[in-house]
């Protein structure tokens, strides 16, 4: 059912997010779009997380914030947020990540409202410090409709998401889909494996999302085990892989995680 005092959810699942999550709920708000709800979700945070969230749904009647009852995991986190949406269209935004731009979710909209069978519109992403800093702009060469099996395939292949970030998902197509557990690195790229099942797939080329890095960052803990990970959503999708495709996969996952670990060095230096 879809709730008639907006068209966009924008979730934000939280957990000790103090130092940013003002920040990444402020960049939805500014949104030039208009029928907007930010639904922020509170992992049992222990920091101030909890008082900052009570100012913001005090100061914006757009704001609403669920506090979980319990810890969650990850995925399960997701998917209690997820099973809240009851718009249109949604977003979920990493409490430490924003909104690169005031039409971010305009120019989104305006791809879904106009193709009917495009059930994700991705974008290029900005890579940011802690403070806001540019460490890099992600470009994906491409531009308007994408082949989802192939970027698939090639996530795969390559040990990371090459997806990116969706910028705003058609509800429909993933109602019912839930995060796997057991995929905590994977878990992005087989949703949007799954979620674009039957239709199709956009990008835009602007980086629109701000992606932050900092030594807290949940991304740094989940890079275990990504090349039996990847060979789950193979096989969850029918991307067949060849006894060279799994030497190739394995040697790209540990370069990856080789880079991630740099990457996260050059960040610290950088402080």
């Amino acid at each position: 059912m879809t709730n008639t005092a907006a068209d966009i959810t924008v979730l934000v699942p939280v957990r000790n997010g103090a130092r940013f999550v003002k920040e990444a709920v402020g960049s939805v708000l500014e949104q030039s779009v208009a029928r907007l709800r930010v639904l922020v979700s509170d992992n049992q945070s222990t920091d101030g997380t909890a008082v900052i969230l009570e100012g913001l749904a005090a100061g914006d009647p757009r704001v609403s914030i669920v506090r979980q009852p319990a810890p969650l995991s990850m995925a399960r986190h997701f998917n209690n947020c997820l099973a809240r949406v009851a718009t249109d269209y949604y977003m979920l935004l990493c409490h430490d990540d924003y909104l690169a731009s005031r039409d971010a979710l305009l120019t989104a909209r305006e791809v879904l409202d106009s193709q009917p069978d495009v059930n994700a519109v991705y974008c290029d992403i900005l890579y940011v410090d802690a403070d806001r800093r540019l460490i890099a702009t992600r470009r994906f060469n491409r531009s308007g409709r994408f082949d989802v099996l192939m970027t698939g395939r090639s996530s795969v292949l390559a040990g990371r998401n090459l997806f990116g970030i969706p910028l705003l998902i058609r509800t429909r197509a993933v109602r019912g889909l839930t995060y796997d557990e057991a995929l905590p690195y994977a878990g992005d790229v087989d949703i949007a494996i799954a979620g674009a099942a039957g239709g199709a797939v956009f990008h835009v080329p602007q980086a629109l999302i701000a992606n932050r890095y900092h030594a807290q960052n949940a991304t740094w803990g989940v890079v275990t085990g990504v090349s039996s990970q990847m060979r789950v959503v193979a096989a969850k999708h029918g991307i067949s892989l060849s006894a060279f495709d799994r030497l190739r996969a394995a040697f790209n996952t540990w370069l990856t995680a080789a880079t991630k670990i740099l990457f996260r060095a050059y960040i610290q230096i950088r402080r």
